[in-house]
């Protein structure tokens, strides 16, 4: 293998630039100066597909397939990074890049980015913001507090506004690649601005984004979609709800570290875990609404504990808020509900169940319109148009839930 004098230390998507930060090996270990000329090539990968393919893709692709798109200086940042930034890309685009210092005949990488939209996938300033701008907003009852803290420190805050007493409990982001945010808090502030009467009555509570460090990560490019958080654990499998039992889903194992459903070491051994059990005591919500499917949209597919599927009292509760959110999205006469018992042990709606008796759903996939164009969500190709439908389907459904919740 040919040596080479620089590596590539990482690579970023912010603000509509990809920037490319390079590092001197020890070839240039004696380098002091502030520029160095690099030569940087670019491949466009469509091939790529997020969801079905992952590091393997990249594994030993051609630089030499590559467009040379820079040859030239480069400035170094922060006294460290020689920073390169490329402006000319394009979202739903995945690119690999590749850098060689110009006495280097073979470049070093691939650094892999996809483009992704920032409206449709929310950085965790944008979601805090978001957040303080609905408390603020809202003139009623409200609390806003952080009840825990993700695997790298980032505060997981929670907003609960109008009666207390009779809650719907929404959750975000248990997997960091599908929803959340975008359509809960987007909904949240839909209500606050058209219905805040309603919320004399009956309240919304939010636990945004629970996954916030793998979502960041996604917000930043990393190519590949993100189940687990930084510890590598499945968040959906490591509550303490039949946790010892062994699952195989998706034909992977709970309990070995490396496999996407890791359940983790212990049940409720990761801080954001502990931060959703910690809301949902707190809050006590009447029924939860769980964000899942991909890439920022999910609709009125319910799945909720398999270990509540002989409690009939407890199914007919749930089938009710259920059939109230669907009416958000279809006509319940002529397509009916979506209630499925697909949520297995470790999860949020066996944790809900078992613990509290709470009605909760995992929300996932079921075509509304266009079946073709919303799956478009399977490979993270979401647009902020689709977004923006789903976030009307969610605003119905979560007020006809509100309204039940109001009648009971």
């Amino acid at each position: 293998m040919a040596r080479k004098s620089i590596r590539i230390n990482g690579i970023e998507y912010i603000d509509g630039q990809v920037h490319l930060y390079i590092v001197r090996g020890q070839q240039l270990k004696d380098t002091t100066s502030d520029q160095l000329n690099f030569r940087i090539y670019r491949k466009q990968e469509d091939n790529y597909l997020q969801g079905f393919d992952y590091q393997e893709y990249f594994d030993n692709i051609d630089w030499k397939e590559a467009e040379l798109i820079y040859e030239g200086p480069v400035e170094r940042k922060e006294r460290f990074h020689f920073v390169f930034t490329d402006s000319n890309v394009e979202f739903l685009k995945v690119y690999s890049y590749w850098a060689a210092y110009e006495e280097d005949d073979v470049p070093a990488g691939p650094a892999v980015v996809s483009v992704r939209d920032p409206r449709v996938w929310w950085s965790f300033s944008r979601i805090q913001e978001t957040l303080k701008r609905i408390y603020d907003a809202y003139p009623g009852e409200k609390s806003m507090k952080v009840y825990g803290r993700s695997t790298r420190k980032k505060p997981l805050t929670g907003l609960r506004i109008g009666n207390p007493e009779k809650v719907v409990g929404l959750i975000g982001t248990v997997h960091a690649g599908e929803s959340g945010p975008e359509l809960f808090l987007s909904a949240m502030e839909n209500i606050v601005k058209e219905c805040p009467e309603l919320l004399d009555e009956v309240g919304i509570a939010v636990l945004p984004s629970v996954n916030a460090d793998g979502r960041e990560d996604m917000v930043l490019g990393y190519p590949h979609y993100v189940r687990c958080n930084p510890n590598q654990v499945d968040l959906n499998r490591n509550f303490d709800a039949s946790w010892e039992e062994i699952d195989y889903t998706y034909g992977l194992n709970t309990s070995i570290l490396g496999s996407a459903t890791y359940r983790g070491p212990y049940p409720g051994s990761e801080d954001e875990t502990q931060a959703v059990m910690s809301f949902i005591d707190d809050i006590r919500p009447k029924v939860i609404f769980d964000g899942h499917c991909l890439a920022s949209i999910c609709s009125d597919c319910f799945l909720t504990a398999k270990s509540a599927k002989d409690d009939s009292a407890f199914n007919d509760l749930g089938k009710k808020f259920c059939t109230a959110y669907t009416k958000g999205f279809r006509d319940v006469e002529k397509e009916g509900i979506r209630y499925v018992f697909g949520c297995t042990a470790g999860s949020v709606p066996a944790y809900a169940y078992e613990k509290y008796r709470i009605p909760a759903f995992d929300m996932e996939f079921r075509p509304v319109k266009d079946e073709a164009r919303e799956r478009s969500c399977i490979n993270g190709n979401t647009t902020f148009d689709l977004l923006d439908e789903f976030i009307e389907y969610h605003t119905k459904g979560i007020v006809h839930v509100l309204e039940l919740l109001k009648e009971m």
